[in-house]
C-alpha cells in the first residue's frame, strides 16, 4: 500500500509540475459617463445621463510543456456582479480551447460587427433590437476553439445547453495586401439559422468594410432578416478616429419597409481617457413606415 501511495503521489506531482509557478494576474477596468439624446417616434424621456463601470481580472501562466493557460472573470453593474468568465488552454501552434461562460470568444458571435466604427454602430438609434446582424446565440456554458494557420483563422463554438447552438467562422487575411475576407454560419437548435460574410480593406489610416448578414427562423410566424452594413473609418492620427456608415435591413414579411440606419461617430484618446460620440438615425424602425428615430451621445471613458 505504501508503494502504491508513493507511486500515486509521484504521478500527481508530475502532473502538477506541468503548471509552472510562472503565473501573472492582471486587473483592468473602466468607468464610463454618458449623455444620450434620443428623439423621434419613440422619444426617450428618461434620464439622459448614465454611468457604467466594469472590472476584469485575468490570470495567466505557462506550463512546462510549452502550453499556456488563462482564466478570465468580468464584473459589471452597480454592484459589480460577475458578468462573464472563461478558462482557456493555448496549445502553441495548435490553437486555443476554451470553456466560455458568457464572454463570447468564438464562433459567429465574433463576426457580429466587422464594419469599422469609431464609437457606436449606426443602428444604435433603434429600440434595443438590433436587426439584420448575427450572433444571437448564448455562449454561456459553451466550448470554443480559436486557431490561426498562416493567413487562415478558424473560430468555432458549441453550446450543449437544452437549447443547443453551434457556429463556425473562417477568415483569411491579406488575400491581397490590406484585404481580409470572412464568412460564418451558425444555428440555434432547430429554430434559427444565421449566416454572415464580410470583406475589409485597410489602406493607410483608412479602413473600409461591407458585411451581409442573414437570420432565418423556422417558425412561419417569424420574420427573416437580411442586413447589408457598410462603413469607413479614418485614423486622423494616433489619438483621433472618425467614421461613417449605413445599414439596410430587409424583412421577409409582406408590408414591412426596409429599416435604414446611418450615422457618424468619433473618438479621441488622451492617455487613459477616451472621449467619444455619435449621431445616428434610423428610418422605418422595425420595418414600420414612418417610425423614425434619432440618437446622439457623448461618452467619457476612464480606463485603468
Amino acid at each position: 500500500m505504501d508503494k502504491l501511495r508513493k507511486v500515486g503521489l509521484s504521478a500527481l506531482a508530475g502532473s502538477l509540475a506541468m503548471f509552472s509557478a510562472n503565473a501573472d494576474v492582471a486587473l483592468t477596468g473602466s468607468g464610463e459617463f454618458t449623455y444620450t439624446n434620443s428623439g423621434g417616434t419613440n422619444d426617450d424621456t428618461g434620464n439622459p445621463f448614465g454611468l457604467s463601470h466594469t472590472i476584469s481580472v485575468t490570470g495567466s501562466g505557462e506550463m512546462d510543456n510549452g502550453w499556456s493557460y488563462s482564466v478570465f472573470t468580468g464584473f459589471a453593474g452597480q454592484d459589480l456582479a460577475t458578468d462573464s468568465n472563461s478558462l482557456s488552454i493555448t496549445m502553441g501552434d495548435m490553437g486555443t480551447f476554451s470553456f466560455d461562460q458568457g464572454v463570447g470568444i468564438a464562433g459567429i458571435t465574433t463576426l457580429k460587427n466587422e464594419v469599422p466604427t469609431a464609437y457606436e454602430e449606426v443602428y444604435d438609434a433603434t429600440d434595443g433590437n438590433d436587426y439584420g446582424i448575427t450572433g444571437n446565440m448564448s455562449s454561456t456554458g459553451s466550448f470554443s476553439y480559436n486557431g490561426t494557420f498562416g493567413n487562415l483563422t478558424v473560430s468555432a463554438m458549441w453550446n450543449p445547453a437544452s437549447v443547443s447552438s453551434s457556429s463556425v467562422v473562417l477568415q483569411y487575411a491579406d488575400l491581397m495586401e490590406g484585404l481580409t475576407i470572412g464568412a460564418g454560419s451558425g444555428e440555434v437548435d432547430t429554430t434559427q439559422d444565421e449566416e454572415s460574410i464580410w470583406i475589409k480593406y485597410v489602406m493607410g489610416g483608412a479602413t473600409m468594410a461591407w458585411q451581409r448578414s442573414e437570420v432565418d427562423y423556422s417558425a412561419a410566424t417569424s420574420r427573416d432578416e437580411e442586413g447589408d452594413h457598410y462603413g469607413i473609418s479614418f485614423a486622423v492620427n494616433e489619438d483621433l478616429t472618425v467614421s461613417a456608415g449605413r445599414q439596410e435591413v430587409d424583412f421577409s414579411t409582406s408590408g414591412n419597409e426596409d429599416e435604414e440606419s446611418s450615422g457618424v461617430s468619433a473618438s479621441y484618446t488622451m492617455g487613459g481617457l477616451t472621449i467619444a460620440g455619435h449621431a445616428n438615425s434610423t428610418d422605418s424602425q422595425n420595418g414600420v413606415s414612418g417610425q423614425n428615430e434619432t440618437s446622439k451621445s457623448i461618452n467619457f471613458a476612464f480606463a485603468f
